[in-house]
């Protein structure tokens, strides 16, 4: 069976954005060029990180909270959070990742997604609002899409020669299958993808690190 409905799992990857501020976007550029993105479907070297993902659902809003480091700078970080185009390169349930527009400080990204959740194949298609504050900050709201509301803020905090990512989601979800997938699930998924971004950051930085 094959629905249309806005995966929560599929969340951490929601807030990816592309720089558009002048301060951001000649560094993440020229992380971005450096960072040699191969295809997903590649074996990714793993960095273990402690993920921490907490999740409350009440049956009709979902928030989701979540954190955790990467021995980079903010601004590599920030390459790969902001690295729409590649997307599919790095986080294996999106299929597609466009930028259609930008305006300042804000940039719409349009996105189709696919997550496996027992015998339902749950596709996403969603356009967001991005608004990006380099390298601290990117909040994020959907414009289009099936759900009531989706609000999303991402954090780089600077942590010595580490950054730790503060990502917290508030979702509505206009789907009813949505209202009762149980916490632990999208635990998991949260965990596995926020796991593939840090893996692409750490890929990023041994291939700098290797000129």
């Amino acid at each position: 069976m094959k629905i249309n409905a806005i995966s929560v799992a599929l969340l951490p990857l929601l807030f990816l954005g592309e720089p558009v501020l002048a301060e951001g976007e000649k560094q993440a550029e020229k992380l971005n060029a450096s960072s040699g993105v191969n295809p997903v479907p590649q074996i990714a070297q793993r960095h273990d990180t402690d993920i921490r993902v907490k999740v409350e659902n009440d049956g009709e809003q979902i928030i989701i909270n979540a954190t955790f480091t990467v021995p980079v700078e903010p601004q590599l970080a920030w390459a790969v959070l902001t690295d729409f185009d590649n997307i599919p390169n790095f986080i294996s349930s999106v299929q597609s990742s466009k930028v259609v527009g930008r305006s300042g400080n804000d940039v719409h990204v349009a996105q189709y997604a696919v997550e496996k959740y027992a015998f339902l194949t749950i596709s996403l298609e969603s356009v967001r609002k991005i608004n990006l504050t380099p390298f601290r900050k990117i909040h994020e709201r959907m414009i289009s899409g099936s759900m009531r509301k989706m609000e999303e803020t991402t954090q780089l905090l600077p942590e010595g020669n580490h950054t730790r990512i503060v990502y917290r989601a508030e979702i509505i979800p206009d789907v009813w299958i949505l209202r009762f997938i149980g916490p632990h699930f999208i635990e998991n998924e949260a965990q596995k993808q926020f796991q593939e971004i840090s893996n692409e950051i750490m890929r990023r930085k041994r291939v700098l690190a290797s000129g």
